[in-house]
């Protein structure tokens, strides 16, 4: 990832500032956030948020499910320095998801991504690796291209609550949802589930003008890892599932979405 002249960007103080604070109360969910979160803590006992940040999601989850056990991580040291500090009673592990975390295989119920996946080139081994340590639900998100054959790739500034420094940026990718569906497919769940809209990307991005598909996923796992049932899918998205994997697939139409993550 790029990176400043001193330092990587995510140790860089305007993130580390804005990150700090932010994200972590339930009327700070984004739409397709709300969505599914407050459906996954009634099943969640433990959660582990990758690319937690300052741990902000924490009280979000406690306030859906109170005896919820919250785990972060992050790659950032100043930010796990701050979750830390916020929360003394959680665990959290500073470490590259891309280069595989220091945690055993199916060690929490939901693992959340949140926010980074379209920063990060190596997505593809961030998706493997988060897969790994679900014990049964990922739930993430993407921004996808409209194009469904097409990548896209810009650049954005870190400017979050000072002027940009000139220097610092991150990659930002927008994905083929051809590829990307692939891409869920191989993880071989049981279930897909997805919501997205469409909107322009934050003026602080570089390099693409287009509106985009801001997408979120919750992906369930098998208890069996010898279970090749073909998934079921629900999306409630502007793109439908790509027709040509159709007849391997029990596909549903997006109203049943809302029946789906009903919370009881």
């Amino acid at each position: 990832m790029e990176q400043t002249l001193e330092r990587p960007w995510t140790e860089h103080p305007d993130l580390v500032a804005f990150y700090a604070d932010q994200r972590k109360r339930p009327e700070d969910l984004y739409l397709s956030e709300r969505r599914f979160l407050p459906w996954l803590a009634g099943s969640t006992t433990i959660v582990l948020d990758v690319g937690c940040a300052a741990a902000g999601f924490k009280r979000i989850w406690s306030y859906y499910q109170s005896d919820i056990i919250y785990m972060g991580v992050d790659v950032s040291a100043s930010l796990i320095a701050t979750a830390r500090k916020k929360y003394p009673d959680s665990e959290f592990y500073q470490a590259n998801c891309t280069s595989g975390l220091p945690l055993l295989a199916r060690c929490a119920s939901t693992v959340q991504a949140l926010g980074w996946l379209h920063w990060e080139p190596k997505y593809r081994e961030a998706i493997n690796e988060l897969w790994r340590i679900t014990e049964r639900y990922l739930f993430f998100d993407v921004r996808l291209s409209p194009v469904p054959d097409m990548d896209l790739s810009g650049s954005q500034k870190i400017a979050f609550t000072q002027p940009w420094d000139g220097i610092t940026k991150t990659p930002y990718l927008v994905l083929s949802w051809l590829s990307f569906a692939d891409v869920l497919a191989s993880l071989k769940p049981t279930m897909i589930l997805g919501y997205g809209y469409l909107g322009k990307p934050a003026g602080t991005v570089i390099g693409i003008e287009q509106q985009i598909c801001f997408a979120t996923f919750v992906l369930e796992k098998s208890s069996r890892s010898e279970d090749i049932s073909p998934p079921t899918i629900c999306l409630d998205m502007p793109m439908a599932w790509p027709t040509q994997s159709e007849d391997k697939v029990n596909l549903l139409p997006a109203v049943e979405l809302d029946k789906i993550t009903q919370v009881s």
